[in-house]
């Protein structure tokens, strides 16, 4: 069973620090499949 990454969460509730971490430790796929399309244009994430 999969389980979500702990750092996968709601991304208003996030720093922009935490939105950084996410973004360097995580892939452009990993970020897709966890997040909607207007959750990866907050992160900056080319949809």
């Amino acid at each position: 069973m999969d389980v979500m990454c702990h750092c996968f969460s709601d991304l208003a509730e996030m720093s922009d620090e935490e939105r950084t971490e996410i973004l360097s430790e995580h892939s452009t796929e990993e970020l897709r499949a966890e997040y909607s399309t207007e959750e990866l244009e907050t992160l900056g994430v080319i949809a």
